[in-house]
């Protein structure tokens, strides 16, 4: 049975539907199109051997609670994993006590849309922030109270810079 995912890439909503045949292998339905894919860890599940069609691919993939950095060869995509309801699969372990959201990428940022004491509601977006020239949204990975935000609007962060807490005990 297929598992369905919602992905914003680059800011546009995607579904894909993967399906694991068993040995490894999976069968990915995305655009209208079908693709035969392979993966395989060459190190601590950031860099892996992809095949798609029986294709080789180099790819590399970072993930930060629901956001994905893909690099496929020399080109990168910001891809975000979409919760919804309906018939599309939840992903992703449920998020309890203290997240510490971090700088999904080197950047600066140009938004701060929330404060210390705002409730937020997993998905709503808390900042903006730019880099390769694009425009970023970044999304709340859980329900809760933010109790820190540690950036505004003009602050050059590095990849892995503490952005802001969220309390999740507080929902």
């Amino acid at each position: 049975m297929a598992k369905n995912y919602r992905l914003i890439v680059e800011g546009g909503l995607q579904e894909v539907a993967l399906e694991e045949n068993g040995d490894g292998s999976y069968r990915a339905e995305l655009g209208g199109k079908s693709y035969s894919l392979e993966l395989e860890s060459v190190d601590d599940n950031t860099l892996f051997r992809f095949w798609v069609n029986g294709e080789r691919i180099p790819i590399a993939i970072s993930r930060e609670g629901m956001a994905l950095e893909v690099f496929i060869g020399p080109d990168r995509y910001s891809a975000e994993i979409e919760r919804s309801a309906g018939s599309l699969t939840q992903s992703g372990p449920t998020i309890a006590g203290e997240v510490q959201l971090r700088a999904p990428m080197t950047g600066q940022v140009t938004e701060v849309l929330v404060a210390a004491g705002d409730q937020v509601e997993e998905g709503d977006p808390l900042l903006v922030m730019v880099a390769m020239k694009m425009n970023n949204e970044i999304r709340s990975p859980a329900t809760g109270r933010i109790i820190e935000v540690s950036v505004e609007a003009g602050d050059a962060v590095d990849q892995g810079d503490l952005m802001l807490v969220i309390d999740t005990e507080s929902a």
